[in-house]
């Protein structure tokens, strides 16, 4: 299967909504609510010729449009960096296990700044046996307890920042909240992981000029997608129940999107 996905915002959006509807084979309603999230963003997913065919169709329209195979890279794929060297020339970036890619500031072909959410639902039955007066006054003594049951639900959120280093040769590196380390930042260094993100991007922009940079995804990554599946797990208990789900699928597609339209001309 393939995904197809708008890069820009349509400059016309009722053409682009009508454009989406003829080729994508659905209602013109359906098309506006599919091109008004804010791109990049998913408006299909088809079978590889259908695709091709649906971003070629929406191309022709005017609409800055991809299709890309709904696989797409993890941090399997990537090198994911424990430490970080800034250099005059590049930048080198290491692994926990030793392994090192290294690129140089010209190299660079983006750096995306983004985040992803783990959020977990817990819902659990709670009951309990309590004195009743009353019930004991209706049955002349007989019961003077009653059963009670309700029903509790919590939520926990967790959020990852992540940074995204692209190498134009297809390479790429990911500098996570948690994974890496901040020594490469001196006396810059913060107490908040926070902090010591936003400045190693910071770092990492100023010295790769030449790059795209971008920080959409601290907001777009941390929210499930239409057509991509969302990570996660639940298990179930006596009385209780747990269902986790995680962002960083969509935080990958997302992220693969917009790589994919730098190579083919569709960014910035």
């Amino acid at each position: 299967m393939k995904l197809v996905a708008t890069t820009r915002a349509p400059e016309r959006p009722e053409e682009a909504a009508q454009a989406l509807a003829r080729a994508a084979g659905i209602v013109l309603a359906e098309a506006r609510m599919r091109l008004a999230r804010e791109p990049p963003a998913l408006v299909a997913r088809l079978e590889p010729e259908r695709a091709d065919a649906l971003a070629a169709a929406l191309r022709e329209a005017g609409l800055s449009a991809l299709s890309m195979d709904a696989a797409v890279p993890s941090d399997r794929d990537r090198l994911v960096a424990r430490t970080v060297a800034l250099g005059e020339a590049g930048a080198t970036f290491t692994s926990r296990a030793g392994a090192a890619m290294e690129v140089g500031w010209l190299e660079v072909l983006a750096i995306l700044r983004g985040a992803r959410a783990s959020l977990s639902r817990t819902e659990r039955t709670e009951r309990s046996t309590g004195l009743s007066i009353g019930r004991a006054i209706a049955t002349g003594g007989v019961a003077w307890t009653r059963k009670t049951e309700r029903t509790v639900r919590s939520s926990d959120e967790s959020v990852q920042q992540v940074i995204l280093v692209y190498a134009r040769d297809g390479r790429a590196a990911i500098l996570a909240e948690g994974e890496v380390e901040f020594g490469c930042l001196g006396p810059a260094l913060q107490p908040s992981a926070t902090a010591n993100m936003a400045e190693l991007a910071r770092r990492l922009r100023e010295r790769a000029k030449g790059a795209f940079h971008d920080e959409r995804l601290l907001r777009l990554g941390r929210q499930p997608l239409p057509f991509v599946a969302s990570d996660g797990w639940s298990s179930h208990a006596a009385g209780s129940s747990t269902t986790r789900s995680d962002t960083s699928g969509a935080l990958d597609v997302l992220a693969e999107a917009m790589r994919r339209a730098l190579v083919e001309g569709l960014l910035p």
